[in-house]
């Protein structure tokens, strides 16, 4: 089966529509619950915290999940204007409940 540039494209709006939608209802919502519980600092979390998120999330789905940082650089001097160079691995966390033998 082969996808037409304009699918590809339909799909891809679909893909950033979605992602759109799902920042403006639940950032908001996140960060409230971080204050809530004192953790939230506009300067950024923790990376304890990002683990313990993560660990949390991975018991719960079963998946790997991997925490990565941004790698950026200046662009052309400009202070405040970065670009991405590519990122790197900084944490991860393997489910630990549910998890099955490949055996059985």
């Amino acid at each position: 089966m082969s996808i037409s540039d304009e699918q590809m494209q339909e799909l891809s709006n679909v893909i950033k529509e979605t992602g759109e939608r799902l920042i403006e209802d639940y950032y908001f919502k996140f960060c409230e619950s971080l204050g809530e519980l004192g953790l939230f600092d506009p300067s950024g979390l923790p990376l304890e915290i990002w683990r313990a998120f993560a660990q949390a999330f991975a018991d719960a789905s079963g998946y790997r999940i991997v925490l990565q940082a941004e790698i950026i650089e200046l662009i052309n001097g400009e202070p405040g204007s970065y670009r991405s160079v590519g990122q790197r691995e900084v944490a991860s966390a393997d489910p630990t409940c549910f998890v099955q033998s490949a055996e059985g």
